[in-house]
């Protein structure tokens, strides 16, 4: 082989190994995919959790995070354990009492072995790429100390790892979404946001949905349910009850009571708020005006009708994405117009968007 040729496979392994491809008439189905916890997270995907303060989001975030490394299996949902990394960029050493807690609560005391589950008390700013790829060298060195490969990387909360970011630039969202990439493809691991909603957990995650779009299992946490609104490898809308129990802890050093909470599941999530339910259509129409909005979303001029600061789209533009998730029907055109008519009446209805001629935003 001359060496012209020798350079020119280099560059050919080098494309092969930043881009795969699989011919189609090569393609096979995996016939076990692999996952975390099957139906919910898959292997080396991209997931946000998200609710209002106070309502339990990182309790199920740990219940999550602690199944997974002990390999145990979540809420009737087969788990594939392995090492987690969970940074605890808001609550620093504070949550180490939440996960003492989990693993008394869970685990037996004639365990064999530790468990593959280390907590990070200091973040790194996923918006400087000299940070992340020092924050991607100590979870190398994490795993090789660990003896295994990293499976899942939490990151708890999102808003505060992009310190002096902005959640509603659609450039920050999008450079978060490449850090999470990048995870997954160096790492080969699953990146977990945990992120906060506005009052409303019905309006959805704060600030811009660039994050959404990218997810491939988006759960909310509100009200003691954890609903899983968006998930690619399972059924989106399967809800789980919780409580959060009340663990006393014994006394700090000053004598006060010291205590923390627990996940425990309950049989039947509680009644939604909502006067209806969402109906299916309804339902894919809002992830597609949220898709719309990531994508193509802009600030709407200010009026009358239209709040100052708003992101929203055309409606047409709204109804293209609504194709594109309802899919083609043997019915025809008339059945794709009607269905978004119904979707889009059942969200207004809700008061979780709004129109004015020709713009739609999400409320």
């Amino acid at each position: 082989m001359n060496i012209a040729q020798q350079l020119e496979n280099e560059k050919a392994e080098k494309h092969r190994a930043r881009f795969p491809r699989t011919f189609l008439d090569d393609a096979k189905e995996a016939a076990h995919s692999d996952y975390s916890v099957k139906e919910i997270i898959p292997a080396a995907s991209n997931v946000l959790i998200y609710g209002p303060s106070g309502h339990g989001k990182t309790y199920i975030t740990i219940d999550l995070a602690g199944h997974i490394a002990a390999g145990i299996n979540w809420r009737g949902h087969r788990v594939r354990g392995g090492l987690v990394a969970y940074i605890a960029s808001e609550a620093g050493e504070s949550i180490l009492r939440r996960f003492i807690t989990w693993r008394d609560e869970n685990l037996s005391e004639a365990r064999e072995g530790r468990i593959p589950l280390v907590i990070i008390t200091r973040g790194a700013n996923l918006l400087n790429v000299a940070e992340v790829d020092d924050l991607i060298d100590a979870l190398r060195g994490i795993s090789d100390d660990a003896g295994m490969p990293l499976r899942v990387v939490v990151f708890d909360t999102l808003s505060r790892s992009i310190p002096g970011g902005d959640e509603n630039s659609a450039q920050d969202m999008t450079r978060i979404v490449q850090c999470a990439d990048r995870i997954r493809d160096e790492l080969k691991a699953s990146t977990v946001f945990v992120h906060h909603s506005g009052k409303d957990s019905a309006k959805g995650a704060r600030g811009h949905s660039a994050l959404f779009a990218a997810a491939d299992t988006v759960i909310c946490v509100a009200d003691g349910v954890a609903t899983v609104e968006k998930s690619r490898d399972g059924e989106s809308g399967k809800s789980y009850g919780f409580k959060l129990r009340v663990v006393d802890l014994g006394l700090d050093a000053d004598g006060d009571p010291l205590t923390t909470c627990i996940i425990e599941a309950t049989d039947a999530a509680p009644a939604s708020k909502r006067t209806r339910p969402l109906t299916g259509a309804a339902q894919v129409a809002l992830r597609a005006l949220r898709e719309a909005i990531a994508d193509h979303g802009e600030p709407l001029p200010a009026t009358s009708t239209i709040p100052n600061g708003v992101r929203g789209v055309t409606v047409d533009r709204w109804r293209q994405q609504f194709r594109i998730r309802y899919g083609s029907d043997e019915r025809g055109d008339r059945a794709l117009r009607l269905a978004f008519q119904r979707g889009r009446e059942n969200l207004l209805r809700e008061q979780m968007v709004s129109l004015s001629d020709p713009y739609a935003w999400i409320v």
